[in-house]
């Protein structure tokens, strides 16, 4: 059984996410660091082949978003554009995630778990494995 080649971003596609985050935040785009883009995507996307190390598009996609968000390669928006970056990875490769909208705090639990991800409240493996629970295929 053939599996369909994934579709993985590329630093360029990362690139232009944040730039893209921080216009509309009226701040100005600086990459600090491509080699550490660079070395996100590769950590997420090892070995290179289906079903990479992490096992799954989604887990795959919480790795990515992990080591994007520790990488701090931009002056400003790290952690939204390590968020969208796995998003729209999974959306390329038939995923998104489904979390609920916490109204009394205006905000979200994808927000929350990937705070917490950064501020080393939340693991690795954490961030994986909520990405994993939180999936749906798209239509």
């Amino acid at each position: 059984m053939r599996k369909n080649k994934v579709q993985i971003l590329t630093i360029e596609h990362v690139i232009d996410i944040n730039k893209q985050i921080v216009s509309q935040q009226k701040q100005k785009h600086v990459c600090l660091n491509e080699e550490k883009i660079d070395s996100a995507l590769a950590a997420a996307f090892y070995p290179g082949d289906y079903p990479f190390r992490y096992g799954g598009i989604a887990k795959v996609a919480g790795a990515l978003c992990y080591f994007l968000t520790k990488a701090h390669a931009f002056l400003d928006g790290n952690k939204r554009t390590a968020g969208i970056s796995a998003t729209v990875f999974m959306g390329l490769n038939g995923y998104q995630l489904v979390y609920p909208w916490n109204i009394k705090k205006d905000t979200n639990q994808f927000a929350e778990i990937i705070d917490q991800a950064a501020a080393n409240h939340v693991s690795k493996d954490e961030l994986i494995e909520w990405f994993d629970r939180h999936k749906k295929a798209s239509k």
